[in-house]
């Protein structure tokens, strides 16, 4: 948010600060934004600059008492190539407190997501420890045998080939290979802890429910395909095969 990124977004949001501007005349604020009607969205200048000023938007949003008829007046200020009312020291100074400002909400925020997502995490998992057919080992990891396998267990060492069915507790579906209608085959290893402890209990063709704490699974990072920070998995696995190593890796 320093000078040049200012210039940037002001150079590209010409249209979208004049428009701005214009309703602040009418109505005595540069706050409101434009009726939906002043908008010409077969117009391609005019929605080139709303998009632009939805990214203007979604980049100062989380900053308190923004104003935005001072955020206007800059954007023109820079646009018609006017002097600046503060140096540019000055901005400098004052975006890097404000970076500063938002970047230590952002990390109380997360913090408070974490100890939150925690809490329910293991309340979930303490309620569901007394679920009829509910093992714990002693890591935490919680499971249901829903089908006993007939053949071997795999090692760590090995590969797998599995069907999956992944929630959150509330029953969000977040990965599932039953769903893409293909199997995955992956090393024993190379999943998250919880999953490779289960599979070592399991059998070839057996089916389990498996409930995993978030510190055996992704933690506090949580992931971007839409599983929180500190959150309880739950996985319907069913044991296919393990893979076998081709030829040409068993050489290595």
């Amino acid at each position: 948010m320093g000078v040049k990124v200012f210039k940037i977004l002001a150079l590209a949001a010409v249209t979208l600060a004049a428009m701005t501007v214009a309703v602040s005349c009418e109505s005595g604020s540069a706050s409101r934004a434009p009726a939906e009607k002043q908008l010409d969205l077969e117009d391609d200048r005019q929605l080139i600059s709303y998009a632009v000023g939805r990214d203007i938007g979604g980049s100062v949003k989380d900053i308190d008492n923004l104003d935005l008829d001072a955020l206007v007046f800059a954007l023109r200020e820079v646009v018609t190539n006017q002097p600046a009312k503060i140096t540019d020291s000055a901005v400098t100074a004052l975006n890097n407190r404000v970076r500063s400002e938002v970047n230590e909400k952002r990390r109380q925020e997360r913090r408070q997501l974490e100890e939150a997502n925690m809490l329910a995490a293991q309340a979930f998992l303490e309620k569901n420890k007394a679920v009829e057919g509910v093992k714990v080992t002693e890591s935490g990891l919680q499971y249901i045998e829903v089908v006993e396998g007939k053949g071997a267990k795999p090692k760590a060492s090995d590969q797998v080939k599995v069907h999956y069915h992944g929630t959150l507790p509330d029953g969000t579906v977040f990965d599932s290979s039953r769903d893409r209608g293909e199997p995955a085959t992956f090393a024993v290893t190379g999943v998250i802890k919880g999953w490779a402890e289960a599979l070592q209990l399991m059998k070839v063709g057996g089916q389990m429910k498996i409930f995993v704490p978030p510190e055996l699974a992704y933690g506090r990072r949580g992931t971007r395909n839409g599983i929180p920070p500190n959150t309880a998995l739950i996985f319907e696995v069913e044991l296919l095969e393990i893979v076998k190593p081709t030829a040409a890796a068993a050489k290595r």
